[in-house]
């Protein structure tokens, strides 16, 4: 039933006591999912709104379907008329479910005639069943006695035929990982001797020429300045460009002392340079004419042709000629900055014999150091 909206308004202008209200709030907690906006017709919309600033104050609800506000009074209206609605739709279900239930119980209610043939007929059952039960029970106790038997009989066969079975005419299934496995282990160094002296071998040999390296080291110490004082650049040619620390690695495989090498670059496509003392000079051709390992003699590195760059490409004969020594030259800077002092000071001065009075950063260093 719609609520009526004069009611409403008329119900307004009479406040609601403290009593009334608390009774009105418990109440609208409890139906207000079941209680109708009047306004839209929406179920389950209405919400608390605070309260109004007069004075006293008065509570307000308001539907959050429509927006319409709704003071107590009118709230109350409105959960009376919702529950009058509830209790007109209840009674007649109510006596609705009473009429079936009577209805089932006078169309269930056997005979007292009917009962007794049910009963009867369990009782039959019942008997049967038993029966068959005990014959099963009998069937599997004559067949586990026949069993044992069978069992009893196959075992003396066994025991008198052959006591101790040969090993060789049954070989055990392997799994064939765990035969991977097993020729794995075989096939290991430590089940060869042979393999296990060459491990100590190549141990010792190694152990032996670090240990030599650091001999040699300590007794250049100890020894007056060379007279072949100098350094100097070989040139090595590489068929791609490889980091330095693999190019050290290649050189120690090959029994180069990389303690000897002060620095290694690029100077230019498929060629690397390797910075040595005077004195190592002579070994190391030895060690890299062993392997077949030429040496480029004829290898400038302030040619003008090695500066490949483009963007050098239009300037003069003059301009190129200074701009690769200066790339030659910010090579030599970068080497001496890994260089410990006691070590370097040779190093400018020789480049500068060399390059004259080109460079001014290996003056004021030779200067520095002196």
């Amino acid at each position: 039933m719609p609520t009526d909206f004069s009611s409403l308004r008329e119900s307004v202008n009479h406040p609601l006591s403290t009593e009334e209200l608390d009774s009105l709030l418990s109440t609208f907690s409890k139906e207000r999912k079941r209680l109708i906006c009047p306004n839209c017709n929406q179920q389950g919309h209405l919400r608390r709104h605070g309260s109004t600033k007069s004075d006293p104050p008065h509570l307000l609800f308001l539907c959050a379907s429509c927006g319409k506000c709704f003071q107590a009074a009118s709230m109350k209206h409105i959960i009376h008329d919702s529950c009058q609605e509830q209790s007109q739709i209840q009674a007649p279900t109510d006596m609705e479910q009473t009429r079936s239930f009577q209805e089932n119980n006078n169309t269930h209610t056997p005979t007292t005639h009917s009962s007794q043939n049910d009963l009867q007929t369990l009782l039959d059952t019942i008997q049967r069943l038993t029966q068959e039960l005990q014959q099963a029970r009998a069937e599997i106790n004559s067949l586990r006695s026949q069993t044992d038997k069978l069992q009893q009989q196959l075992l003396q066969q066994t025991q008198t035929a052959d006591p101790f079975p040969s090993l060789i005419q049954q070989p055990p299934c392997r799994n064939p990982e765990a035969t991977t496995q097993m020729s794995n282990i075989e096939s290991a160094p430590w089940h060869e001797p042979a393999k296990i002296q060459r491990i100590k071998d190549n141990l010792f040999t190694s152990r032996n020429q670090r240990r030599l390296q650091q001999q040699e080291a300590a007794a250049r110490l100890l020894q007056p300045p060379s007279t072949n004082q100098g350094f100097k650049y070989i040139y090595l040619p590489t068929k791609a460009r490889v980091p330095i620390g693999q190019i050290r690695s290649r050189l120690r495989k090959l029994n180069i002392n990389n303690n000897r090498i002060i620095d290694i670059h690029y100077p230019d496509r498929n060629i690397v340079a390797l910075l040595i003392h005077n004195d190592y000079e002579d070994e190391l051709r030895q060690q890299l004419q062993r392997f077949k390992v030429t040496i480029k003699e004829g290898f400038n590195p302030c040619d003008p042709q090695v500066l490949r760059d483009l963007k050098y490409a239009d300037r003069t004969p003059a301009e190129r000629e200074d701009l690769v020594f200066m790339h030659h030259c910010n090579h030599i800077e970068r080497a001496l900055q890994y260089i410990r002092a006691q070590s370097n000071l040779p190093l400018p001065d020789i480049f500068i014999q060399r390059a004259g009075s080109a460079n001014d950063f290996y003056k004021k260093l030779y200067q520095h150091e002196q």
